[in-house]
């Protein structure tokens, strides 16, 4: 079995953040197991789930979805961040900024079509004009500044967005 339980310093880490984004009582539902190799990667599966492959001792490589990895701090995937975080800031953009967010570009002002509140320096969900969840980002600037800024200014920074998977650049890497 490739999966294991978090060791103690590993379920601080990911109750640091679960604790920080209002998620903590995902553990209530959730096991989180951690699968090691070049990177500590976190995956979430049922209780029930995990006691069957317990029981029966079935041998697996993989199970559940990968939700972040832990490393000294616990980074989330984009599937993680969209099923754990609860307080989620977003940002809506042109079809234009889509496009360059999920190449992997940095938005600029000139993109954002709307938003909701948050601070400089906050992690934010980026998403389409349909509303589908396209990345993360880092914000550079509080969201009611952004309005009065230049076009060409980077106001959100690529963390990481589903154009990744295309582009297999950090496959399986989080941010």
């Amino acid at each position: 079995m490739n999966l294991r339980e978090p060791n103690k310093r590993e379920l601080k880490v990911i109750r640091n953040a679960l604790r920080f984004f209002g998620s903590l009582d995902f553990l209530n539902d959730y096991v989180i197991l951690i699968k090691e190799g070049e990177k500590k990667e976190a995956y979430a599966l049922t209780k029930d789930l995990w006691e069957f492959l317990k029981d029966k001792k079935i041998n697996f490589t993989s199970a559940g979805v990968k939700i972040g990895e832990v490393g000294k701090r616990f980074r989330f995937t984009v599937e993680g961040a969209f099923w754990l975080v609860r307080r989620r800031k977003r940002v809506w953009v042109n079809e234009k900024g889509e496009m360059l967010f999920l190449y992997g570009r940095d938005l600029f002002a000139s993109s954002i079509l709307r938003t909701e509140d948050f601070k400089e320096n906050e992690v934010v969900f980026i998403c389409n004009r349909d509303g589908d969840i396209i990345g993360i980002g880092k914000s550079r600037y509080d969201s009611d500044k952004i309005k009065d800024l230049e076009g060409n200014r980077v106001v959100i920074e690529n963390l990481i967005d589903r154009g990744e998977y295309i582009r297999r650049d950090r496959l399986y890497k989080a941010f």
